[in-house]
């Protein structure tokens, strides 16, 4: 058995457990949700990640009638797409009241999103996904040294790249170039966060100032514009899943370009959603791998 026959059977059964009265099981099989209750259905999702899926079951329990929601997850992405996405969620939904039980075993606790929102306010709570993506998430590099705590101290000490991160999170999936209006605030940004009294604005000079002056090692000092232009690609990439979270249907564009590139030797592309996917990730070997390309070959989520 692998593991979609496998998630395909835990989903049926999950699915036809009889569950106490009153309770409504949803699970994700694929881009289908099986739910318990048939007179309740929700849309199929493309996601891939459960990250940004939570949004989706969340919005569908607020949308019939919920207005208290505990979220529970040991993911701090969760939270950050979360706290991005409340205040829109605010808008439509004025009674939601959201909640995250959030860790294990000491470290467990409950996380009231409401609450911290309003101590964030508006924007710097919309910009934090981008921030945490910029700053270094699971698809992202952070920056040699800079932890999140350098990096919040950076960001209250440069403000202005507020707008920088609001302007991706309004403007999911946006080409990045150099002359993009938000490089050059999150240019300025990376070098407040290697020195905060540099008054430079290109991470090339704050560079050459750093490594001259103070003798530092490589891989203390900002990293070039060219290689900080390849990351903020891969920024907006992923800060463009999540900006889109809120949609079942996500028209995420190819990784191609957006700071990485494609091996297509060793992967393969679903005939219906385009993904492309490593041989070593379905467990192909090449001959598997070969024959899949002669024939129709669908992934995981459109099978």
């Amino acid at each position: 058995m692998n593991k979609q026959e496998l998630f395909t059977l835990l989903s049926r059964k999950i699915a036809s457990t009889a569950w106490p009265e009153g309770k409504l099981v949803f699970i994700t099989s694929g881009i289908r949700v099986v739910g318990t209750d048939t007179s309740h259905s929700m849309l199929p999702c493309n996601h891939e990640e459960a990250d940004t899926r939570i949004l989706i079951h969340l919005l569908d329990a607020l949308e019939h009638g919920s207005s208290t929601c505990l979220v529970r997850t040991v993911d701090m992405d969760v939270v950050v797409i979360l706290i991005g996405k409340f205040h829109a969620l605010l808008t439509k939904y004025p009674a939601a009241d959201i909640w995250v039980a959030f860790g294990t075993g000491k470290n467990y606790t409950y996380l009231h999103i409401n609450t911290i929102c309003h101590a964030l306010g508006k924007d710097k709570s919309t910009a934090l996904p981008a921030f945490h993506c910029y700053t270094g998430c699971d698809t992202t590099s952070a920056f040699c040294g800079k932890g999140k705590k350098s990096a919040w101290v950076a960001w209250n000490s440069y403000p202005e790249v507020t707008q920088a991160f609001n302007y991706m999170a309004a403007n999911p999936h946006t080409p990045v170039t150099i002359d993009a209006q938000h490089f050059k605030p999150l240019e300025r940004y990376t070098v407040v966060l290697y020195d905060k009294t540099s008054d430079l604005e290109f991470v090339n000079e704050a560079r050459r100032e750093l490594f001259c002056q103070n003798n530092k090692m490589m891989e203390h000092i900002p990293l070039t514009q060219d290689s900080l232009l390849q990351h903020l690609r891969r920024v907006a990439y992923q800060s463009g899943i999540w900006a889109t979270a809120e949609l079942a249907q996500q028209p995420t564009p190819s990784p191609e370009g957006c700071g990485w590139t494609l091996d297509g030797d060793s992967q393969i592309q679903c005939d219906k959603c385009e993904r492309w996917f490593h041989e070593q990730c379905l467990g192909m070997d090449t001959e598997d791998l070969e024959q899949a390309r002669e024939d129709s070959w669908n992934c995981c989520l459109c099978a």
